[in-house]
């Protein structure tokens, strides 16, 4: 019990930094480009996360390498449309919209992995999608914001396509040499899509650097690690409520580091979608432990 509720404020922390890591690449984009920063994210990421590998041939499997290319170029598609939409898009919105990922998985997983989806998960669905059209309609006469909330949506389809094709094959494989690669193919292809951004390079100056090394070290390395740990002693639908939080972080933290102003409405479109994702979150929580329970001791 001791370990479960380290572990839990582990996670809660975790989910704290995930939600800074907003206004901090918001910040990073007034200098680098969206490539750049993320090719030096992963980069940073890939080469710490290597230091953890274990020696053996296990490693080098063409089947751990494969499902690492899969798996890295979905998660690229995910960082790339968030940190593009972030340059549209407030902060707060981005990661308001980014957890969408939530209320999209159980669909995914029905389709991909042939799981049950509830009517929850569908009510759950219906709230967070209104509440995206709440923080659309605000920003409707600012067609760039309205540009970046749609890319910052499709980053979070990518999201839940990535956990789904992972949730499917990690556990055939070695997981820090899948973590691995998952990160060395996302600074690959962040690279290969540098000479096709507008702004080239960009600046890469001590702030740009500093805010890779904190979204790498603290966002990427330490959050990947700390949560693959502790859901071995905190079960995942308890997790999931944990990780509801990472919008509501993302917004204080938009607000209080980068003094973005949210209007009602964006709000009140915020709040419809963090409750979806806290009802779809509950619900798997509850019918969770009712199956543990219905469990003969």
């Amino acid at each position: 019990m001791e370990k479960r509720l380290v572990y839990m404020g582990m996670l809660l922390l975790v989910t704290f930094f995930w939600g800074v890591t907003f206004p901090v690449v918001k910040f990073a984009l007034q200098y680098s480009s969206p490539d750049t920063f993320l090719a030096l994210r992963f980069l940073i990421a890939s080469a710490v996360m290597g230091l953890f590998l274990r020696r053996g041939r296990k490693n080098l499997s063409r089947n751990t390498i494969l499902h690492g290319l899969i798996a890295g170029f979905l998660l690229f598609l995910g960082y790339y449309f968030q940190t593009v939409g972030l340059d549209y898009t407030s902060a707060a919105a981005s990661g308001v919209i980014t957890g969408v990922y939530v209320i999209i998985l159980p669909v995914l997983s029905y389709v991909y992995l042939r799981s049950r989806i509830s009517r929850v998960d569908l009510l759950a669905s219906v709230i967070a999608f209104s509440g995206l059209i709440l923080m659309s309609i605000s920003s409707g006469t600012h067609g760039t914001t309205l540009f970046g909330n749609v890319l910052t949506l499709v980053c979070g389809v990518a999201y839940a396509i990535q956990i789904v094709y992972v949730s499917k094959h990690s556990s055939r494989l070695d997981s820090s040499a899948f973590t691995f690669y998952q990160l060395a193919f996302v600074t690959v292809f962040s690279a290969l899509t540098i000479p096709l951004s507008p702004g080239g390079l960009g600046s890469i100056n001590t702030d740009v650097v500093l805010a890779a090394l904190f979204t790498a070290l603290v966002g990427s390395v330490f959050g990947y690690y700390v949560s693959t740990v502790a859901l071995i002693y905190v079960d995942a639908s308890a997790a999931g409520i944990i990780f509801v939080g990472e919008p509501i972080f993302a917004a204080l933290s938009s607000v209080l580091l980068a003094h973005e102003v949210l209007s009602r409405i964006v709000i009140a479109g915020a709040t419809l979608m963090v409750f979806a994702m806290f009802l779809t979150t509950i619900d798997k929580y509850i019918r969770e432990h009712r199956r543990k329970e219905m469990k003969p001791s």
